[in-house]
């Protein structure tokens, strides 16, 4: 049994077909746009390509969502993209420039960085997620993915090696309290795998929260610091 981050999943507004066609379809362009990727679906849209297992997701909903406004409000999960020059992607709003990196807003608000790499285009090198405890919450990603290998390992900051990387940063923010809606969840993961019933089993084993079972193969968790996660 092993699980793998299938999608990354940002919230957008919709209740209704058309309302999520105008909410999702937009951000859903430009992330296809920047990472070179395609709308693989239409009913629910996932963008994905070739040049990467990743996926990504838009969704979640209500139709009255409002994505965070970095850096005043809850950031919670945000991507790490690398691309060949700094070149400010179209809809996309800059918020902050660090030298190093740099902070945008995609076309609903929610925040990414942009790094500076020797690649031919632009992909995503790490998800990046806050919490009150970095070692602690990447302790638990570490064994739910069976990734034990670190790249870096700080008080503040722990990022764990793999394709792409899984990093965690401290952060006081409130946690997402799905399904809350006073406290949204603004970007979550999908996590596959071949086993359910032993995926479920084993994420419990090593302190996952069951939240919700909605049919046999879809199962929601939250991990130690409030993020949901989908199996």
């Amino acid at each position: 049994m092993s699980l793998t981050i299938r999608n990354v999943v940002f919230a957008c507004p919709g209740n209704t077909p058309e309302s999520y066609d105008l909410g999702a379809r937009p951000v859903a362009n430009f992330y296809a746009e920047l990472l070179g990727m395609e709308i693989l679906h239409e009913d629910w849209f996932i963008v994905g390509g070739e040049a990467s297992a990743l996926r990504l997701g838009f969704g979640d909903g209500p139709i009255d969502y409002q994505p965070p406004g970095w850096p005043d409000g809850a950031q919670q999960m945000h991507l790490d993209i690398a691309v060949p020059l700094f070149v400010a992607p179209p809809g996309a709003r800059l918020l902050r420039d660090s030298g190093e990196w740099q902070v945008y807003a995609d076309p609903i608000g929610h925040p990414f960085c942009l790094y500076e790499q020797p690649v031919d285009g632009a992909r995503v090198v790490r998800i990046v997620i806050d919490c009150p405890d970095p070692p602690a919450l990447a302790a638990f990603y570490s064994a739910l993915l069976d990734r034990p290998e670190r790249e870096l390992d700080t008080p503040s900051r722990v990022v764990l090696a793999g394709a792409p990387g899984l990093a965690f940063q401290r952060s006081d923010s409130p946690a997402p309290r799905w399904p809350d809606p006073a406290y949204p969840q603004q970007v979550h993961l999908d996590l596959l795998t071949t086993d359910v019933p032993a995926a479920r089993a084993h994420a419990m084993d090593v302190g996952a929260q069951p939240l919700q079972t909605t049919g046999t193969y879809h199962h929601v968790f939250a991990d130690p610091a409030g993020h949901p996660f989908c199996i």
